[in-house]
């Protein structure tokens, strides 16, 4: 399809937003019409009572009909007229926010929203279209009301159960509000500027285990305030000496090797009190235009590191978490809603690669993903595998595989019947599927040849 006739077809749709008659009144008023024509050709026996009887309840009936429908359009004008007339004496009271609500299902985001003074239409209803990230545009929805306590209000408040494709942050620009009668036959449309914007939340899932421990190469210039268990080396054995408490003994492995092996302690340390977890959205290929990489696969990462950040929180250590790109400023207040904001509005990025990101001296968990260099994965594994955690997400894994059966039913038989299977059409097409397939293959052999390296699945 051509940009102009795209632009075309774009613009009638926006034109139809504004629209005064709904589909109902179309489809009510060319009934009326076909029965009327019907209604009219039945009472064609000329002088007779049942002509005189029929004509009157016919007459009744559409006069009915016509008091019935200017009541719902003068109900719809009041409120209408009300709205604009509040709108450009005092302003109106517009605003979108995100309840705390915890986790909600994935690609489902509630927003509240509050209007004040409105109007509603007798037994009508306020319907609302949001444009948001400059030309998109939500389906027309009707909020679900928080309190049906009075019976008259000029304030509208509810919330909504929003169906966005993205973790991300959206910024809404406008709001069109609908004015509909109780039929839904009319439908006056406003619209009202509304700066606002929410972000989309990842939503935690069971992952692998990640072991990891505050590095102990990390600036011991500040104390804290107290002290917390942080384990030895890594293999927490060493040769028995001297000084050590033989009550560490392992003696099962004396009696298999006839060594005596004392199992290390764990350390009080007063320093080593913080877990730096950095993930890296850097991508070593071109990914420009690929939908699939922009949304499912970005989607699938940022649950993934949100889900190892919450892991590691639970540890009893202050985890740090680093982006590799700048963060807008936000108003969360807690510092995991804050990581948790950064997380969900990073995106894929090729200014800052994983070597200019990393320090290894900090560094305690790193996470990549299918799109990362190998090279330079490869390098850094080579210098810091056994003393820094890294953790391999491979973003193929968020779309099932596609089987023959899957292709014959796609031409055969039937349409994709939602998103994920247009991604997965889409994703079957693509030129980049086999180079980041084969990136991906090598990174999970790399993984297995470290012992603190791991690949990480959702939903175990």
């Amino acid at each position: 399809m051509s940009f102009k006739l795209k632009k075309i077809i774009l613009l009638f749709k926006r034109i139809g937003f504004y629209m005064p008659f709904t589909l109902y009144f179309l489809i009510f008023a060319s009934a009326g019409v076909f029965a009327y024509q019907w209604l009219k050709s039945k009472a064609s026996v000329p002088d007779s009572a049942y002509k005189d009887i029929f004509s009157l309840l016919f007459l009744v009936v559409i006069w009915f009909s016509v008091i019935i429908l200017c009541f719902a359009l003068l109900s719809v004008l009041i409120s209408f007229f009300y709205f604009k007339w509040k709108q450009k004496k005092h302003g109106i009271d517009f605003r979108i926010s995100v309840p705390p609500s915890g986790n909600t299902p994935q690609s489902k985001q509630i927003i509240s929203i509050y209007i004040h003074p409105i109007l509603k239409p007798l037994l009508g209803f306020i319907k609302l279209r949001v444009n948001y990230d400059q030309t998109k545009f939500s389906e027309k929805f009707h909020l679900v009301k928080l309190s049906k306590k009075k019976i008259f209000s000029t304030t509208l408040q509810g919330v909504y159960n929003w169906q966005l494709p993205e973790i991300k942050e959206y910024k809404v620009e406008k709001a069109i509000i609908y004015f509909e009668d109780f039929f839904q036959f009319f439908s006056l449309a406003l619209q009202i500027n509304a700066s606002s914007a929410f972000y989309t939340q990842p939503k935690e899932e069971a992952t692998e285990t990640v072991k990891t421990f505050p590095r102990k190469t990390e600036d011991t210039a500040t104390r804290i305030e107290e002290l917390r268990k942080v384990e030895g080396e890594y293999i927490n054995y060493k040769n028995f000496e001297s000084n050590d408490d033989v009550r560490r003994i392992v003696w099962k492995i004396y009696a298999k090797n006839k060594e005596l092996v004392v199992r290390i302690p764990e350390i009080l340390d007063p320093y080593a009190s913080h877990i730096y977890f950095y993930a890296s959205f850097f991508s070593g290929t071109d990914i420009r235009g690929s939908e699939v990489i922009e949304i499912p696969f970005l989607n699938y990462y940022k649950t993934i590191c949100w889900s190892v950040y919450k892991q590691l929180s639970q540890k009893g250590f202050e985890v740090r978490f680093i982006a590799d790109q700048e963060i807008p400023q936000s108003n969360s207040s807690t510092g995991e809603e804050q990581i948790k904001y950064a997380i969900s509005v990073s995106n894929w990025q090729n200014q800052k690669s994983i070597k200019d990101y990393i320090r290894p001296k900090d560094a305690a968990v790193v996470l990549i993903s299918s799109l990362s260099d190998r090279d330079e994965v490869k390098d850094l594994m080579e210098k810091y595998g056994n003393d820094i955690s890294f953790l391999f997400v491979p973003l193929t894994e968020s779309l099932n595989k596609q089987h023959v059966g899957d292709w014959i039913k796609w031409f055969f038989i039937q349409q994709e019947k939602d998103a994920t299977s247009v991604y997965k059409t889409n994703w079957s097409l693509s030129l980049l599927k086999r180079k980041i397939e084969e990136n991906e293959e090598q990174l999970q052999k790399l993984m297995k040849q470290y012992q603190k390296s791991a690949v990480m699945h959702k939903g175990i």
